[in-house]
């Protein structure tokens, strides 16, 4: 299924701990408030879908992803025309440098592709303690390739994409895992490669917080996909 992707990109630095700021300043300079920017319900409620609205650093620069519906609502930021924001603490304007709209066509395919997984966060409340009491390599990779399947069929999901075969991924590389603070809370992250039947758009993220910057997928070398039709080469 071809899904629309529109890549925003602009010329301002940003560090990993200002991408909620920078979600934030986006949200604020919205004259009319779309649940997809920030997926908010009410104060107390939530839209527990996969976020089409996802805000980045690529290059170490401020970027925001948008898949589906979110390629038409960030038309609203747009015509706002307010790109004066405070990012934090921090006033500047935003300066725009390219927008990049595309086509991809997510689906299972017979090959496998490769990819990397940056800054994922896997693991929750309840599966935290569960994953901790694994005692050898094999059996963690078997719980997060579970997970992270899970995360792909969440994707797909939100995207309103059913996949027609089985979802068959597998971690060929598994980093140590390390603690990051998100929204002021510490929480364990993973760097992995992995391969999966799945054809996956660039820097869109899986699992937890995928909105601001965690569970970046980035297709390595011998994943390349053809521009014009998104089939493998």
């Amino acid at each position: 299924m071809k899904i629309n992707i529109l890549k925003i990109l602009f010329h301002n630095e940003l560090r990993p701990h200002q991408v909620s700021h920078f979600r934030g300043a986006i949200i604020n300079a919205l004259n009319q408030k779309n649940i997809l920017f920030h997926n908010h319900l009410d104060d107390d409620h939530f839209r527990y879908r996969y976020p089409l609205i996802q805000y980045k650093i690529i290059n170490g620069r401020a970027a925001i992803v948008c898949m589906g519906e979110g390629t038409e609502a960030i038309g609203e930021f747009f015509a706002s025309a307010h790109f004066d924001v405070n990012i934090g603490n921090h006033c500047e304007t935003l300066q725009l440098s390219r927008v990049e709209p595309r086509q991809f066509n997510i689906q299972v395919w017979e090959q496998k592709f490769h990819y990397r997984l940056r800054r994922w966060l896997s693991l929750n409340g309840e599966n935290f303690p569960k994953y901790k009491q694994l005692t050898s390599l094999a059996e963690q990779c078997l719980m997060l390739e579970g997970i992270l399947r899970g995360n792909i069929l969440s994707m797909g999901k939100g995207l309103g994409i059913t996949f027609d075969r089985q979802v068959e991924c597998r971690i060929t590389r598994l980093h140590d895992p390390y603690l990051v603070t998100v929204k002021g809370v510490k929480m364990q992250a993973f760097d992995i490669d992995f391969c999966a039947n799945v054809s996956l758009p660039p820097h869109i993220g899986l699992g937890k917080h995928a909105s601001i910057n965690s569970g970046i997928v980035t297709p390595m070398r011998d994943t390349i996909l053809d521009d014009n039709n998104n089939q493998p080469q």
